[in-house]
């Protein structure tokens, strides 16, 4: 923790550069070529700039930016983002928000949802995205009907569809019929058997923010790489299922 005016606690990743990055592990499984399977909506939230460098996000960024989750062909790119399912501690959620954007600024249509405690805590990394978020009660399923709404409002004469759902909800799973469904699963293990099983492919975001975090880690400075350790291990990673 830095005292007074010292710089903030990620300040110093501006050192790192990845390009240096090895490749990371493979967390994706083998493409199943089953068909697969969603505009901003609702609530407006002002956007607020983050103010702190992302190590973790870029590196996400630059693996997805070498292995793209769309695939090939000319049906629209649906993005469907479940703020819900992707809670996690500091860290990785300032992560996944910028994997978010990331993906959302390639994407013909986007949707991302979530309860209002996470479309709040959302804002602050969504950029240009942060008033696209629509912001649903507590309730069972809501932001994922949000979701399926943004879908269904595709029309028929852009599929087959790209759609990339970022959830482990099996409710997602019908998209299959519309084109090609990939899913960046917040936590494999939490991933339900029916998404699974429609998907063409699975990115386990998990997985491959262990594998980065690790590769980072060990090309920062000693007193650097324990403070990413630190804030690491005090992430609340567990998925929702």
């Amino acid at each position: 923790m830095g005292l007074g005016g010292a710089r903030g606690e990620w300040a110093d990743y501006e050192w790192f550069r990845l390009d240096d990055l090895p490749a990371a592990p493979e967390p994706r499984r083998p493409e199943r070529r089953r068909p697969v399977a969603s505009e901003p909506v609702g609530e407006p939230v002002l956007p607020v700039a983050a103010a702190e460098p992302d190590p973790l996000g870029d590196a996400v960024g630059a693996w997805l930016d070498q292995d793209p989750l769309w695939g090939e062909g000319e049906g629209a790119k649906v993005l469907l983002a479940d703020l819900d399912n992707l809670r996690a501690g500091p860290v990785r959620w300032r992560a996944r928000m910028s994997v978010v954007v990331r993906l959302a600024r390639q994407a013909d249509v986007v949707g991302i949802s979530g309860q209002h405690g996470a479309a709040g805590r959302a804002a602050p990394h969504l950029a240009e995205w942060a008033g696209a978020v629509r912001a649903v009660d507590d309730g069972s399923d809501l932001a994922d009907h949000e979701l399926l709404a943004v879908a269904a409002d595709v029309p028929a004469s852009a599929e087959p569809l790209r759609v990339v759902v970022m959830s482990n909800d099996g409710i997602f799973a019908d998209l299959a019929e519309r084109g090609r469904l990939v899913v960046a699963s917040p936590g494999a293990d939490a991933l339900s058997e029916r998404l699974d099983g429609a998907a063409a492919d699975v990115v386990d975001l998990a997985a491959l923010e262990g594998a980065l975090s690790r590769q980072l880690a060990d090309r920062l400075p000693g007193p650097l790489a324990e403070q990413l350790a630190a804030a690491l291990a005090a992430d609340d990673v567990a998925p929702v299922a």
